[in-house]
């Protein structure tokens, strides 16, 4: 089962600004976990993730690797906990929004009180 929670755009704008700052939809969830996959990076009949990561001192990295021949596609990478990865999906050319992975450590900082 997957731990997850919605949130507001202002609970995450500076997530959002260090990693996609031209997302302008509303579907933002966090998702606790250690590890995430990184599939779909090349578009695909109109389907791709773009995967980014941002550290808590706000420095933050968005790869940018041409198609066919990316390195990534299908790896699992660790979930720091000193980090955030952010994931910006599109399905069949459609904005799915974005997901925010955070280790499970930092779900306190997340849940409310």
């Amino acid at each position: 089962m997957e731990n997850s929670i919605n949130v507001k755009k202002n609970e995450v704008k500076d997530i959002l600004a260090a990693t996609f700052p031209e997302y302008s939809g509303r579907k933002i969830r966090v998702v606790f976990t250690d590890k995430v996959q990184m599939y779909d990076l090349n578009w695909s009949g109109g389907t791709r993730n773009i995967f980014a990561a941002v550290t808590t001192d706000g420095k933050s990295a968005r790869p940018n690797v041409p198609a066919p021949d990316n390195p990534f596609e299908g790896q699992t990478v660790n979930v720091p906990t000193n980090a955030v990865i952010v994931k910006h999906s599109f399905f069949c050319g459609t904005d799915c929004g974005v997901t925010i992975y955070a280790h499970t450590e930092q779900a306190p900082k997340w849940l409310p009180a």
